[in-house]
């Protein structure tokens, strides 16, 4: 069943309106017509089944025809501190973190961060992934569209400290402590709070993974012998601690 996202939550047996591109989207592009049934979602982790009854100038009419909590977020919340990679990267980092199941997107600028944005250029950017993280909500079956923040400095980074349980950074100079000695260290909660830093092309220098060591608390983390690229560290981390946690099926 397709799915879409509407900024309100609702009961059963009320109506609601699509409108604006969802509306274009669902009448034009994938035809559906009065009586067709559609899966929305609040944003907040309930799914709710919609018939349509209706096509106006205005939108689409849907009532809702049941509401439960979705089962498919995962409980334990997921963040990246991304390095700016080159090119169009950031898109399928953030595409397939979404539909690996990631709670939202800090955009990192570093000392070796290679691509410089403007202002202007920021803001563009920022709402394309976020458009990228929806679209790929939509075909995950996600009930929730991660959040993309604004972007940050390597040194306004720690102001995020306290929304944070642990800070996990991952470091190619880390030679021995893993993802598998953090959880046997510590007794992650369910619905604990993670950020992942990771570096741009260039990774971090010496003096960013102490300072963010100092200022975040953060565990420095490896991944294996092998250096990833920025654009599969992020991934391969977030995979590897939703699998301790049990949330890639059992």
């Amino acid at each position: 069943m397709h799915r879409f996202f509407i900024d309100q939550s609702t009961e059963v047996d009320k109506n609601v309106i699509i409108s604006g591109n969802d509306y274009n989207h669902l009448k034009n592009s994938l035809r559906l017509n009065i009586g067709d049934r559609v899966i929305l979602s609040d944003g907040n982790g309930f799914d709710m089944e919609a018939e349509i009854i209706n096509f106006s100038d205005q939108g689409a009419e849907l009532k809702i025809i049941s509401r439960e909590k979705s089962k498919v977020e995962a409980g334990i919340k997921i963040w990246l501190a991304q390095g700016l990679p080159k090119k169009s990267k950031m898109d399928l980092i953030v595409e397939k973190a979404t539909e690996i199941g990631f709670a939202g997107l800090i955009p990192l600028e570093s000392k070796r961060t290679i691509v410089k944005y403007n202002h202007k250029k920021k803001n563009k950017k920022k709402n394309r992934w976020q458009r990228v993280a929806e679209a790929a909500a939509k075909q995950s079956g996600r009930a929730v569209v991660p959040e993309i923040k604004d972007f940050y400095s390597a040194d306004s980074l720690k102001n995020l400290k306290e929304e944070f349980d642990y800070v996990l950074l991952l470091w190619e100079d880390e030679k021995e402590y893993s993802i598998k000695d953090f959880f046997k260290e510590n007794n992650v909660a369910a619905e604990a709070s993670i950020l992942l830093v990771i570096g741009p092309e260039g990774g971090f220098s010496e003096a960013e993974a102490n300072k963010f060591k100092d200022e975040l608390e953060a565990r420095i983390i490896t991944l294996g012998p092998r250096i990833l690229r920025t654009e599969t560290a992020g991934i391969t981390a977030l995979t590897a601690i939703l699998y301790e946690k049990g949330e890639l099926g059992d």
